[in-house]
């Protein structure tokens, strides 16, 4: 018994049989069988609405980040596994008569093995019908032509420039891994189209931290969607061929927009001696750096090579507080959009102004600001007469690495009685003087600029390149006849093409091939006001 028993244990021990495998590696996706509502729902309702998905196998939400609303709403929907379903919500009130596209990406996968679901874009409508129009693109970085993944194409109705800064887009959908995109289920209308990397997710365009770019001209889209369109598959990544035989409309190119308004974006200590300032734009101006309590002599700066963040360390022989207090003094772009500094105590005695003829109004007094305001003769200095304070102002390129904001309050000598004055036959509404990139970039006039140049040596101008541009944002007269630009050229710049646009309006479009003699002329252009 005993001997038995020790052959059956040793023949045991022997046994290298492998044990069951459990089958073949599941490889296949997950297989939609129901959605509801069905796609092309109509009237869906415009709060707590929900959509339903039934898949032949437990489903996860993979990246919850994937899935796009079309056109956004401030909450992002929501999706949850319910056994076999992923049911999703949307948290927000949806606009009336208007169509949606729910676009899921790569966010579903098995659960098993993480086999990701095939794309679907489920579409539906809070009106009695569904938008079927689309158009294709590709986005493509500039400085190398390579395809950008994850950027969001958006679609604006909104014709203004600024709408990609301020409002939702009214139609949203991310590049591939090819930078491909269809923009689908649009209504019949004119957009502008934007593509932005979208940092921080909010759908709207940060220069701060987006690249941009954008579609030139508006664009309407003509063409129909059919269940045979092959820009509206589902398609494999990897599969070259495919990928590559998808129609494209247009192209874009993203960018990184120059930043200009300067702040203190940022600091902070990464260990006891070490920490970093950063800061908006570059090239930032210091005037005064004192970290209260630690002599200069223990203090190592280091700028990074765009001057827009400062590493510091502190050498000293005893233990740092938990806080260090710092003083800083710089050159900050204030709400106008110039660059000020704010001093620790102020430089002049007040900031008010008044005026030293008692009873005159300040209507008359701005209205003959060149008696007041008078040149020193043989210079560029300005003296400011019949007033409180005698001051005496220069024009900024004569500083030395300056750019100052001088503001005054002024206000009248006793009582006044407002005359009115005849309005002149021509109003100067607004000025932009282009290659002061600070001027240009306020919050007025928010300059945007693609492959241009300002240049401030002899005279102030900014040129384009081939196929550059740039814009301003002007004030004007709403009770005007009539809208006169005023643009100053160079005749030095005879035989290149020039093309000036106000709006939709194409003011001058032509090769310049001024005659005159004078080096700088005017070029003056017009609009009625309907």
């Amino acid at each position: 018994m005993l001997f038995a028993a020790c052959c059956i244990f040793s023949h045991s021990c022997a046994n290298t049989t492998t044990a069951p495998s459990g089958g073949p590696k599941d490889t296949l996706p997950p297989v939609l069988l129901k959605i509801t509502p069905e796609p092309g729902n109509t009237e869906f309702p415009l709060t707590e609405g929900k959509i339903t998905l039934l898949y032949n196998e437990y489903t996860v939400v993979k990246t919850p980040a994937d899935i796009l609303l079309s056109p956004p709403t401030k909450r992002k929907p929501t999706a949850k596994v319910k056994g076999k379903n992923i049911v999703v919500t949307l948290p927000d009130t949806l606009k009336s008569d208007q169509t949606y596209t729910i676009d899921f990406g790569q966010a579903l996968a098995d659960n098993n093995e993480g086999n990701l679901a095939p794309r679907l874009v489920y579409a539906f409508s809070t009106g009695d019908s569904v938008d079927s129009l689309y158009f294709t693109g590709k986005v493509l970085d500039s400085k190398n032509l390579a395809p950008v993944n994850k950027a969001l194409v958006a679609a604006y109705i909104d014709q203004s420039d600024s709408a990609c800064f301020k409002s939702l887009p009214d139609a949203v959908v991310k590049t591939d891994d090819w930078g491909y995109f269809v923009l689908r289920n649009l209504r019949d209308t004119t957009y502008r189209v934007y593509v932005y990397t979208d940092t921080d997710g909010d759908f709207k365009y940060n220069p701060d931290e987006d690249e941009v770019g954008f579609l030139d001209d508006p664009f309407k889209p003509v063409t129909v969607m059919t269940d045979t369109t092959y820009e509206l598959r589902s398609f494999n990544m990897a599969d070259t061929a495919l990928c590559m035989a998808r129609l494209s409309m247009m192209e874009l190119y993203t960018f990184k927009e120059l930043q200009t308004v300067q702040y203190l974006q940022n600091s902070g200590r990464t260990s006891e001696r070490q920490g970093f300032l950063k800061f908006s734009a570059a090239e930032v101006q210091i005037d005064e750096l004192e970290f209260v309590g630690i002599p200069d002599t223990s203090v190592i700066l280091q700028y990074n090579p765009s001057r827009d963040s400062i590493d510091f360390w502190i050498n000293t022989d005893y233990r740092l507080d938990d806080s260090l207090l710092v003083r800083l003094n710089y050159m900050k772009t204030d709400s106008t959009g110039m660059w000020v500094t704010i001093p620790k105590e102020k430089k002049v005695a007040s900031e008010t102004i008044t005026l030293a003829k008692e009873g005159q109004s300040l209507t008359s007094f701005m209205a003959q600001i060149g008696d007041h305001l008078v040149r020193e003769p043989g210079t560029t200095r300005f003296i400011l007469n019949d007033t409180s304070q005698k001051l005496t102002f220069s024009p900024h390129y004569q500083q030395y690495q300056q750019r100052y904001g001088i503001y005054w309050k002024f206000v009248p000598n006793g009582t006044v009685i407002e005359e009115r004055l005849p309005r002149a036959n021509t109003t100067n509404t607004d000025t932009v003087q282009p290659g002061y990139g600070q001027y240009e970039s306020d919050n007025l006039h928010k300059m945007v600029e693609y492959r241009t140049t300002g240049v401030t040596n002899d005279s102030t101008y900014r040129y384009a390149e081939q196929d550059g541009w740039f814009t301003y944002r002007m004030a004007v007269d709403p009770d005007a006849p009539m809208l006169v630009l005023d643009v100053k050229l160079r005749k030095a710049d005879n035989g290149r093409s020039l093309r000036v646009r106000v709006g939709d309006a194409v003011l001058y479009a032509g090769t310049l091939a001024y005659e005159g003699s004078d080096d700088v002329y005017d070029l003056k252009l017009t609009r009625m006001v309907s």
